[in-house]
């Protein structure tokens, strides 16, 4: 039997058409020119309301599931002329559907055996009650007449069932669904009509029209039907699957998954990269555009077996029914990657995008919906924080996405229960030693973690939002910490971190000026950090903004230069006072002549624009002296110290003060 297995959907096929047909050449043979030669003007009206009505299918569920209004005018012709008339007149219809829509032959033969097959039983039950070419309206006539009705959707049903079933593309549970019911209900209805159909007919060919009438609000009432299940299960931009029909298609290929599997099945989601850019800068209007060139690219990157889907905003989802494996999937995902990184043209502007792409395939990673979703969604984050593209589920990654999760829960807690603790790394000149500022960096006093460093809860706080709580925080305790050196005589600026949310932010201004009345301290005590990528990002948000804090007195850093887009044309236009040099150039400038000459190019360039210059990653003496050399001013690093506690902090910055004022009394 499993060596029959493979061969068991043809056999099938092979059986139902040769009986069908073979049924059909019997029946034309014996009785058709008897019905031809009658020239009945009822069996001629009715043979061509069946080809016209064949034309005219009801399209049923959300699949490509239909019924003909056909099936009145053939039962029509199954009760007034015989069950041979009723498949001849079937069989021709088909037949010029099926060529007109170039279905394969092998397929049409199938299709006409089946409707013989199921109008023949049709017509061998109302042959076994004695009805056939008379009507009766009583009990046994409307008996008949429903038995024969059900015999013949059952029938015709069962059959394309078992094909499925044994083509391994469906299963029974499914068959016998809402759609089932739904073509029961419009088959019903259809075969009521047709007693009438003969009645009215026989009293006058001409009532045809009026037949026209209710069948045509039943196809009328389909094709609404029909346009709603699609609204309803697909995307009005993209015309793609949405997230509901998108489930159902993964559902369906975890059913059809066989019991001597051979492939996956794969499912993709994918996240636009720099949409949110392109959305915000032109417009929705043309961000809308992109979704749609993008879906086409997708789709015409695909078989047409695979399904693409969009599930809202910017991201898509891919559902490959059957692949070889992982690595497979993971090929079709760079090719996705590949086409969508295309450079779009809009109106004569070029705009370029990228994707991230998570990859989760069953039954490796889940056998349901909802899990090959979520890990799906895991590998898809994984994907954006590494830039790689393309990131395959694995189990280690699930565990850090439910630490992350945990995390996220935590820090919403952490910022009401005094669990954010803030360290300051001091900031010199270095010309003279004298502290002049500090840098806050946040902290976590994690409950079972311990103290957390900023790198493994600030990706978090982004990606959920309470980035903005979160500096906002940080703002009011480092304004406070600087009022508190001041009552101590410290004369210190504090400079705190902003993310590209929080720069995004148009009330930010008023925020901090707020802060500043709360704690007493002007706003020229504060300095806030920037990179060029949050500037390049998102300009139209982020510039107005920093000029404003910079109009208020607050100074606007530029940090980490050098390893973003450092444009030339970004300094002349940026509102910045301040220029902090990164510290990976500054800490291979005494053994690298290119990252000495960017330090030296970097100060020079800052002090003729007028700027002052912090250099980060003092960690040697030797550092310092050189920078001193270069005409930096300021220095912040190990070699002056470690982030540290405010009082620790506090401790160290008087002991420096008095250091100096020692040193200045002896020299006098």
């Amino acid at each position: 039997m499993r060596r029959l297995r493979p061969h068991l959907p043809l056999l099938f096929d092979v059986a139902v058409t040769t009986a069908g047909l073979g049924l059909l050449g019997l029946l034309a043979a014996t009785h058709g020119p008897a019905i031809v030669g009658a020239g009945d003007p009822v069996t001629w009206v009715l043979a061509g309301a069946v080809l016209v009505a064949e034309l005219l299918p009801i399209k049923i569920g959300r699949g490509t599931g239909e019924v003909a209004p056909s099936t009145t005018f053939t039962f029509a012709l199954l009760l007034h002329s015989g069950v041979t008339a009723a498949v001849v007149a079937q069989a021709l219809a088909l037949i010029v559907r099926d060529g007109l829509d170039e279905t394969h032959v092998p397929r049409c033969a199938f299709r006409v055996a089946r409707q013989t097959l199921a109008l023949g039983a049709a017509g061998g039950v109302l042959y076994l009650t004695h009805l056939t070419g008379a009507l009766r309206f009583d009990w046994v006539g409307l008996g008949a007449y429903v038995a024969a009705g059900s015999v013949y959707f059952l029938l015709s049903s069962g059959v394309s069932i078992a094909e499925r079933l044994l083509g391994g593309r469906d299963r029974l549970r499914d068959e016998l669904s809402a759609d089932l019911v739904s073509d029961a209900a419009t088959e019903a209805i259809l075969i009521g009509l047709a007693p009438l159909a003969v009645i009215a007919l026989e009293r006058s060919p001409l009532a045809i029209v009026l037949l026209a009438v209710p069948l045509l609000a039943v196809h009328s009432a389909g094709r609404h039907a029909s346009i709603h299940e699609r609204l309803a299960h697909h995307d009005s931009l993209t015309g793609l699957p949405n997230r509901v029909l998108f489930s159902d298609c993964i559902r369906q290929a975890i059913t059809c998954y066989g019991d001597e599997p051979v492939d996956v099945s794969a499912v993709m989601l994918i996240d636009l990269d720099r949409f949110k850019e392109i959305n915000d800068t032109l417009g929705h209007h043309e961000g809308d555009e992109v979704l749609r060139k993008v879906a086409s690219r997708l789709r015409d990157t695909l078989r047409d077996g695979d399904t693409v889907g969009r599930l809202g905003g910017d991201e898509f989802a891919i559902l490959l029914p059957s692949v070889r494996d992982a690595e497979s999937a993971i090929a079709v995902a760079r090719k996705l990657c590949d086409a969508v990184s295309v450079p779009i043209d809009l109106d004569g502007v070029t705009l370029e995008i990228g994707a991230s792409i998570g990859i989760a395939c069953h039954p490796q990673h889940g056998d349901d919906v909802e899990t090959l979703m979520q890990r799906a969604d895991v590998a898809m984050y994984q994907a954006k924080e590494r830039k790689s593209g393309v990131c395959c589920y694995t189990a280690d990654e699930d565990d850090n996405t439910l630490m992350r999760l945990t995390l996220a829960g935590g820090l919403r807690h952490a910022i009401d229960a005094d669990e954010l603790a803030i360290h300051y790394q001091p900031q010199v000149d270095v010309a003279t030693g004298r502290p002049v500022g500090a840098e806050a960096l946040l902290r976590w006093r994690h409950p079972e973690h311990g103290l957390m460093p900023p790198v493994e809860f600030i990706p978090i706080a982004e990606q959920t939002g309470l980035i903005v709580p979160l500096t906002m925080h940080v703002l009011d305790a480092a304004l406070l910490q600087v009022s508190v050196w001041r009552e101590d005589g410290l004369d210190l600026t504090v400079s705190v971190n902003l993310s590209p949310r929080v720069l995004a932010e148009p009330d930010l201004p008023q925020r901090i000026a707020g802060l500043c009345r709360k704690r007493h301290v002007s706003p020229r005590a504060l300095v806030v950090e920037i990179t060029e990528s949050m500037i390049v990002a998102d300009p139209d948000r982020a510039l107005p903004v920093a000029e404003q804090l910079s109009r208020m007195g607050v100074t606007v850093s530029l940090d980490d230069f050098g390893t973003g887009y450092s444009a030339l044309d970004l300094l002349k236009r940026l509102p910045v006072s301040e220029v902090k040099i990164d510290r990976s150039f500054v800490l291979g400038m005494l053994g690298d002549t290119r990252d000495l000459a960017i330090v030296r190019y970097t100060t020079g360039l800052a002090r003729e624009l007028g700027m002052q210059v912090v250099a980060e990653g003092v960690e040697t003496s030797a550092l310092h002296d050189r920078l001193v050399e270069l005409g930096c001013d300021v220095g912040q690093g190990y070699l002056y110290g470690r982030p540290m506690p405010a009082p620790e902090f506090t401790r160290w910055a008087r002991e420096r003060v008095h250091v100096r004022q020692r040193a200045a009394i002896a020299a006098r």
